[in-house]
């Protein structure tokens, strides 16, 4: 069973390990990328009022993370992210299902109407994830992210309400 739960502050110390995980930070955005991230900074984040974060558990274990950022109260909009921790549970849905639960958090009681997501071209199991929750691809730009010392574009993806 996969359940998400809001990210609490015993939570900050394994998040910020998952994403200090060179193989992990390196498909964050460049605000975490390439860095160690620090519990102290997730604590920030979460204060954020744009900012939504949820643990994400597998058969009651923390195997992850999702969240909502950006988002847009006037324009009811957010970007979704999300990582899996526990390598082991890559390609089981673990993550898509999380996908899945923010989603339905997100147009229901925060009562968005679009979500957002952008993947560097070269994540196919990012956009496996997305796909298997629902999004389509909405466009790309060009020439728009770091990769590994590579230029590479960014996919975007979006989902509505009621899809």
């Amino acid at each position: 069973m996969i359940s998400i739960e809001p990210l609490a502050p015993d939570h900050f110390p394994i998040v910020a390990r998952w994403m200090s995980v060179p193989a992990i930070n390196v498909w964050l955005t460049s605000e975490w990328r390439g860095r160690a991230v620090e519990p102290s900074i997730l604590a920030i984040a979460c204060r954020n009022k744009k900012n939504r974060m949820y643990l994400v558990k597998s058969e009651g274990t923390p195997v992850g993370v999702v969240g909502l950022a950006d988002m847009d109260p006037d324009d009811k909009t957010g970007m979704v992210w999300y990582l899996l921790g526990e390598s082991g549970l890559s390609g089981k849905g673990v993550t898509s299902e999380a996908v899945r639960q923010i989603c339905a958090a997100g147009f229901g009681e925060m009562g968005l109407r679009s979500i957002y997501a952008w993947i560097m071209e070269p994540n196919i199991g990012s956009r496996r994830v997305l796909e298997r929750a629902g999004f389509r691809e909405a466009g790309r730009l060009r020439r728009a992210a770091n990769h590994g010392g590579d230029v590479v574009d960014r996919i975007y993806f979006d989902r509505i309400a009621g899809e």
